[in-house]
């Protein structure tokens, strides 16, 4: 793993963070951006598009119900090459109960855009926007470099929900 001084080496060739929050010792802390996703029903079929609404998160902050998922993202978008990036939260957001990322902390190499927070809290948790929210640490990759994310989500600036109803469509033209 990159520590505070392989990741500032490699800022803004092999690692691209911005805006550039702050580097700490192992990682790169991220932001909350202004706006979470919702789904609409209660029921979610991964072969359809499940819809969404949309959430402003205002200054003053928004209350977050428990138990129930939100779609949020980093206000800060990333680009890595040569490295595999994996988010955590922070230990004080952990601590109150909260989780950013239900089972998808591991980024690729390649991958640009901005990061989907799937925020769960155990109590309800009153957020704000630009809230320190997680941490990125960089992993070289072991292998050959070329092999990079061409995926579904590449190039993401903006909240994104659930696409793998594409994986079904894909499937049923084979």
């Amino acid at each position: 793993m990159l520590n505070k001084d392989g990741i500032i080496s490699n800022l803004n060739t092999n690692i691209v963070v911005s805006p550039l929050a702050k580097v700490k010792d192992n990682y790169i802390e991220v932001t909350l951006g202004n706006e979470l996703k919702v789904y609409v029903d209660e029921e979610l079929d991964l072969k359809k598009t499940n819809e969404t609404k949309t959430i402003i998160i205002p200054s003053e902050g928004y209350l977050l119900e428990a138990n129930k998922l939100y779609l949020g993202r980093t206000n800060e978008y990333t680009k890595t090459d040569g490295f595999v990036p994996m988010l955590n939260g922070l230990d004080s957001i952990a601590a109150l109960g909260m989780e950013i990322h239900v089972t998808a902390g591991f980024g690729d190499n390649g991958f640009k855009g901005t990061w989907t927070l799937e925020i769960v809290c155990a109590s309800p948790t009153l957020i704000y926007p630009n809230m320190p929210i997680g941490r990125i640490y960089y992993f070289p990759v072991i292998g050959d470099e070329t092999i990079k994310y061409q995926g579904k989500y590449l190039g993401q600036i903006n909240t994104t929900a659930s696409k793998i109803e594409t994986e079904y469509k894909l499937e049923r033209k084979k």
